[in-house]
C-alpha cells in the first residue's frame, strides 16, 4: 500500500528541513527525502564545518597576537588540522543528533534515498536496488545544489578540490589558487592564509565579492592585500598543469598568459 503524506519534501537541507517542520507544527503529516545526510551542505560540507575552520583561524591570529597583550609565547603557534577536523566533526554530529531528535519530535518521517517525482505527486525512493513509492498531497522540491566546475580541472580531490574536500584537509598547502572571488571563494583565501598559505585568488569579474556593496568589496580588498593575498581581478583560468602532488595554474589577463 503506497503510504499518503499531506506534504513531501524532497531533500533535507536548512529549506527542506524548515519546511518540514513548520508544516508538522501546523498539523500536517510530513514525510522528507534525502540522499544524503539531514542537514544538507550547510551542515555537513558547508556553512558549519567552514565556520568552525574560521574559528581555528581566528584564534591562531589571537595566539599570533598575544605579544600586543602582554603575553609572552616561547614559540610561533602551530596548527594541528586534524585535531581541529575531529572538533569539527563533533560539532556536525552533536547538530546532526539534534536535528534528527528534532524532526523525529515534531513526527516527521525520515526516507533515506533518491527522490524521483512522478504522475500524481507520486514519489519513487530508490535506495541500495530496492525501490518505494510515497505520495504527498503536497510536493516541495528542495534539492539544492552542487558546484560548477570549469573544463579542463577534474575534481580529484588532491590538487583539485571543491569546498567539499577542502573543508576535510589535515594538512595545511604552501601555495593555493582559489578560482572564484565571491563569497565562498574569499572566505577560503582568508582561511587559507591565516593558516599559513601563500593564496592567489582569481575572479574574472573586474571586483572580488561581485554583487556587493563597492564599499565592502573594497574594504575586503583591502584587508586582503594587507594580509599578503595576491588579488587578480579581470582574469580567465585557462588551465593548469601538473601531477598528483601539485599542479600550476594559468590564466589570462586581457588576453596576455
Amino acid at each position: 500500500m503506497t503510504k499518503n503524506y499531506d506534504l513531501v519534501v524532497i531533500g533535507g537541507g536548512p529549506a527542506g528541513y524548515a519546511a518540514a517542520l513548520y508544516g508538522s507544527a501546523a498539523g500536517l503529516k510530513v514525510a522528507i527525502v534525502e540522499e544524503n545526510k539531514i542537514g544538507g551542505t550547510c551542515l555537513h560540507v558547508g556553512c558549519i564545518p567552514a565556520k568552525e575552520l574560521l574559528e581555528t583561524a581566528s584564534v591562531l591570529r589571537s595566539v599570533r597576537q598575544a605579544k600586543d597583550f602582554g603575553i609572552e609565547t616561547s614559540q610561533e603557534p602551530v596548527v594541528d588540522l586534524s585535531i581541529s577536523q575531529n572538533r569539527k566533526q563533533t560539532i556536525i554530529d552533536q547538530l546532526f543528533t539534534g536535528l534528527n531528535s528534532l524532526l523525529a519530535g515534531r513526527e516527521v518521517t525520515i526516507y533515506s534515498g533518491t527522490g524521483l517525482l512522478g504522475a500524481n505527486r507520486k514519489i519513487e525512493i530508490q535506495q541500495s536496488g530496492e525501490t518505494e513509492i510515497i505520495q504527498g498531497t503536497n510536493v516541495l522540491l528542495a534539492t539544492g545544489s552542487t558546484p560548477r566546475t570549469i573544463q579542463g580541472f577534474e575534481i580529484d580531490g588532491k590538487t583539485v578540490m571543491t569546498s567539499d574536500e577542502f573543508l576535510s584537509i589535515e594538512e595545511t598547502p604552501d601555495r593555493v589558487a582559489v578560482i572564484g572571488g565571491g563569497a565562498i571563494g574569499c572566505e577560503f583565501a582568508s582561511l587559507l592564509n591565516d593558516l599559513g598559505s601563500s593564496v592567489t585568488l582569481l575572479e574574472s569579474l573586474d571586483e572580488i565579492l561581485p554583487g556587493c556593496d563597492k564599499d565592502v568589496s573594497t574594504a575586503v580588498r583591502r584587508s586582503f592585500i594587507k594580509k599578503g593575498i595576491d588579488i587578480q581581478t579581470g582574469v580567465q583560468v585557462e588551465g593548469h598543469e601538473g601531477d598528483t602532488e601539485k599542479t600550476t595554474v594559468s590564466w589570462s589577463d586581457k588576453g596576455e598568459a
